[in-house]
């Protein structure tokens, strides 16, 4: 039934490409050239691959030397090192060969496998998992870029066993799955990319050693299929390689009686390699043995003669590399071998030399700056990539990924055999209020159970699988809602059958590595979507193929290369954000970019003050100022109008009894979105709680003097001995005093009464053409809470923020988090009297306790993108509707016709780049705003772009102005469009 596939007539020797793409000409000058000028030593060393340390220490080095100069090395391979010992060993190797070497690698997942501090690529296994054929061809061709960098020419990849023993104890994960056919596309796409990237791949371990359960490291494995199974399975992958015109196979050490019953390995048995391989197969390129040092083929008598007789025309890495070359002489003398067969042999690496371009002479590897040329972003991008597409959901009940509905649930994240701060929980929590738990033993676990109560979603990660049970994890899942991802081999589900049949959903990471951990938990919560395919069977779960795919529906987190932009096009930011803290512009900062809904670059400079005690982090919290009105009242009046609540022409007065009757009383909401309501710009809210008789003279003066210490601005002092009054302002919380204006400072219940009467009170301009004015925002809360019928945090917490999983944008972040994680705002020695840290900087939102239309809103920058992505994806986040298309356009696309104000956002000024608040490049779409402590954001709907900065620029003082006369913002959104300029060329 197999004849269609392999039959047992000689088959015509098929030409790897390569060579047949060659100038042959050329080639045989070159050959014959080397050729001709060596003795039968040199010949002979040429068919020996040397296996050598990668240490760089004179012993080694005195070793290689005589290696290369005395048996006349063809090869070598390195055992582990780092990059720079190699490249040195490597240089100081070919100085003193006088026929070029061929350098080889072991590297089937990447230079890490033997060197440190090398990208990491997924073993074959995940990589199986992937149905984009494309990004395997893109990670060969990476891998010989960074071969070639470090002067390899051959590397021993790619694996195209096909595993169908899941007990397989050297295979396993080196291989692409159980599927022939998938596993010779893979490997197919690999090696492709290795070639077209100039070194050599050399598919392993031929015929076949999936089916194993031994070690051919520490044993000759038996293999004892009929030809028809070993046909159909273990060939099909080596077949389908050798038909494509690939250069090189590797030969494993196995006993296959199906084809040889001598009990020979088969790397030794010319049955194998010659009739099977060459004859059969029509295989003509070149072939290397697995390494023999090996205790399959180690014991062997005479294994170096026996496999050079048996096909093979590489000895790889053999023990005593002197001994079998002195064997081999000893075989030529005996005429055991002829000197034809080593001939030919010889001409054939010669050949093989001259297609990898070891006849233009070797090029000494530069070692400076080695690493980063090996460790590029593209690199890293590529290794993320692979991982993020690998990622499969094998089970998803009632479509509990990606999760939802993030306000409802109360979740906590189990990791089993991981240290805290893993990857996988770090990841999580970008996403939402995560509580991360870590287990290392089952005494642990018991002891962990009761605190899970509170929690109704737990997010289990298994790291190791020998540590718990099935039953030791079911224990976490019962009666709560459950995703239990895996970072293990797919055959170690199996030992979880029963907790994976309780479980809501269920993930497959493959590995227990990073990138692996950051993209499942990305997965989790819809950063990525996922479409990979399990690649082999999981006895008694699941059937190899099966795999459920989402849809994106979050932002994921990604290099700028992710979205076609160069990392090191954005290196500028960093040297702007530096200057302008050497200069004291700011003490610290976040820098976020997210476009085409990734994040691609969210970075933290800086400390919390310039005493440098405490760096910023990612995960800290600013005080946004000013942002508040466009990140707060206006997503609250969005949602309103968006319920046909309230009208961008209904008067402010309907909402707020104090305007009534006053020539405030037709002010509408869209006029106070605009700014053109004739309102000042501010008044002096903290006037009426300061007791006039407690000090004399004026409060402030224009000219310093001893009666006026506080600095309050440039040109401006104040006094410090005023007292408040007592029936307005506490130094303890008591009945009628609930609200803090700051640490030890409560203010009356009854203040916000007064502000907004002020405000009433106030001199209305005639003319209502635009100006900036806090009031008008602060007017808008009052519509968002009567309107709603709640206060103006809640409305958001409810409507936006829980459901967004914005954990930490909130008012008056003290009564959630630790002070630490707070980045302190001035040292206000006018009116509080302390360093703000936690309470907001703005005196009126201080007055109003913390909670106002115009500022008093914090966050970090992750957190704010959220709210910012909706926008972009009108109105839509996390597979939930929070707004209209209809709305979201109209407040994100108007702009008034008398400023370049939109409704409650700011917008770029085309007309006068010097007044702009934004880049010249940034499109007339835009809109954002900025604060008063520091901050903006912009989101740019043409380029589906997200930029958010955060800075605390008023510590010590709000007369640091740097920030703004050093252009940093405009500056920094100047670099990003110049990248993503630069990529449309």
């Amino acid at each position: 039934m197999f004849l269609s596939v392999f039959s047992c007539f000689p088959k015509d020797q098929i030409e790897p490409l390569m060579m047949k793409n060659a100038d042959k000409l050329k080639m045989r000058q070159w050959v014959d050239s080397v050729y001709n000028h060596m003795s039968l030593d040199e010949r002979i060393g040429q068919l020996i691959i040397i296996h050598v340390n990668g240490d760089n220490g004179a012993a080694n080095r005195q070793k290689l030397v005589g290696l290369v100069r005395d048996q006349y090395a063809g090869g070598v391979l390195f055992s582990k090192g780092t990059p720079q010992n190699q490249a040195v060993l490597t240089n100081l190797a070919q100085e003193n060969a006088r026929v070029p070497l061929m350098i080889t690698f072991d590297g089937e997942w990447g230079l890490s496998m033997r060197l440190d501090n090398t990208p990491r690529f997924p073993k074959n296994m995940m990589l199986g998992a992937i149905k984009n054929d494309s990004l395997i061809y893109y990670y060969g061709r990476e891998m010989a870029r960074q071969c070639r960098l470090m002067g390899i020419q051959v590397n021993f990849a790619p694996d195209i066993d096909v595993n169908s023993n899941p007990s397989n104890p050297v295979i396993g994960i080196r291989s692409f799955g159980e599927d022939p056919n998938r596993v010779a596309a893979l490997g197919i796409a690999y090696a492709r990319g290795l070639e077209d990237g100039e070194v050599l791949p050399v598919a392993k371990h031929f015929p076949g050693h999936g089916d194993t359960s031994t070690d051919s490291h520490k044993t000759l494995p038996l293999i004892n299929h009929d030809k028809d199974r070993l046909e159909s399975v273990e060939l099909v992958p080596f077949k389908k390689y050798i038909d494509a015109g690939l250069a090189s196979i590797m030969t494993g050490h196995l006993n296959i009686p199906a084809w040889d019953n001598s009990g020979a390995p088969s790397s030794l048995s010319k049955p194998i390699v010659t009739d099977l391989l060459q004859t059969e197969l029509g295989f003509s390129g070149l072939i290397f043995t697995d390494g023999l040092a090996m205790k399959g083929v180690s014991v062997e008598k005479d294994m170096s003669v026996r496999a050079i007789l048996a096909g093979n025309d590489l000895l790889l890495g053999p023990l005593n590399a002197k001994k079998q070359f002195e064997a081999l002489k000893l075989a030529v003398e005996s005429g055991v071998l002829s000197d034809s067969i080593i001939n030919v042999r010889c001409r054939k690496i010669l050949e093989y030399k001259y297609l990898l371009g070891l006849s233009k002479g070797v090029k000494p590897i530069d070692v400076d700056n080695l690493s980063q040329r090996i460790n590029t972003s593209s690199a890293e991008w590529l290794c993320r990539k692979l991982n993020e597409e690998a990622i499969t959901l094998l089970k998803n009940e009632d479509k509990m990924v990606p999760l939802k509905s993030l306000d409802k649930k109360k979740i906590a994240a189990v990791s089993l055999g991981a240290s805290r701060n893993n990857p996988f929980h770090t990841t999580l929590k970008l996403y939402g209020d995560i509580t991360c738990f870590n287990v290392m033993s089952i005494a642990e676990l018991k002891k962990l159970q009761p605190e899970l109560s509170g929690y109704n979603t737990v997010l289990v990660s298994v790291h190791s699988n020998r540590i718990f049970s099935s039953n030791d994890i079911q224990s976490l899942v019962e009666g709560k809602q459950s995703v239990i991802t895996f970072f293990t081999s797919p055959y170690s589900m199996a030992r979880f059958n029963s907790v994976i049949k309780s479980t809501d959903a269920v993930v497959l990471g493959y590995e227990n590595t990073p990138f692996a951990q950051e993209y499942a938990a990305q997965a989790i919560f819809g950063g990525n979507n996922i479409s990979g395919k399990l690649p082999v069977t999981v006895r008694g779960l699941y059937a190899i193929g099966d795999g459920i795919e989402t849809a994106k529906t979050r932002l994921g987190y990604n290099l700028p290369e992710e979205v076609g932009i160069k990392s090191s096009d954005l290196d500028k930011i960093q040297e702007i954000v530096k200057d302008g803290i050497a200069q004291q512009a700011f003490p610290g900062c976040q820098v976020l970019i997210a476009k085409d809904g990734v994040v691609i670059y969210n970075q933290s400079f800086g400390s919390f003050e310039y005493n440098g005690f405490q760096e910023v982090t990612n995960e800290d919290i600013y005080d946004l100022a000013s942002m508040s009105k466009a990140s707060a009242t206006v997503p609250a009046i969005m949602k309103l109008y968006d319920e046909k609540k309230i009208t961008l022409q209904s008067p402010l007065s309907k909402s707020v009894s104090q305007l009534r009757n006053t020539d405030k009383e037709n002010l509408t909401i869209r006029q106070a979105l605009f700014h053109e309501t004739g309102l000042p710009s501010f008044i002096q809210y903290y006037m009426p709680a300061i007791d006039p008789d407690s000090y004399s003279g004026r409060l402030i003066s224009y000219k310093q003097e001893v009666s006026y210490p506080a600095l309050i601005d440039n040109g401006a002092w104040a006094r410090t001995d005023f007292k408040y009054k007592s029936n307005l302002i506490s130094e303890v919380s008591k009945p009628g005093f609930s609200k803090r204006v700051s640490e030890n400072l409560y203010i009356s219940d009854t203040y916000q009464d007064t502000i907004l009467y002020r405000i009433a009170e106030s001199k209305l301009r005639a003319n209502k053409s635009y100006l900036y004015s806090c009031l008008n925002f602060m007017l808008l809360k009052e519509v968002v809470e009567q309107v709603s019928d709640t206060d103006l945090s809640t409305f958001l917490q409810n409507n936006f923020y829980q459901k967004l999983g914005a954990a930490t944008t909130m008012y008056n972040p003290l009564t959630k988090f630790e002070k630490n994680r707070i980045v302190p705002t001035e040292q206000d020695d006018f009116l509080r009297k302390q360093l703000l840290q936690g309470y907001v900087h703005d005196e009126g939102a201080a007055f109003l306790g913390g909670v106002s239309g115009n500022a008093g809103l914090f966050s970090n920058a992750n957190d704010l993108a959220k709210l910012y992505q909706m926008w972009l994806n009108l109105g839509t986040y996390g597979g939930e509707r929070y707004l209209s298309k209809e709305t979201t356009r109209l407040f994100t696309t108007t702009k008034s016709p008398n400023s370049r104000r939109g409704l409650g956002f700011d917008k770029p000024d085309p007309r006068n780049n010097r007044s702009s608040p934004t880049a010249p490049q940034t499109p007339v779409s835009v809109y954002g705003h900025t604060g008063f402590t520091g901050t903006c954001f912009w989101v740019d709907p043409d380029n589906n772009m997200i930029y958010i900065f955060l800075s605390n620029r008023v510590n010590p003082s709000r007369t640091h102005k740097k920030l703004s006369s050093l252009n940093i913002r405009p500056r920094i959104q100047s670099v990003i469009y110049n990248a993503i300029n630069k990529e449309k060329k």
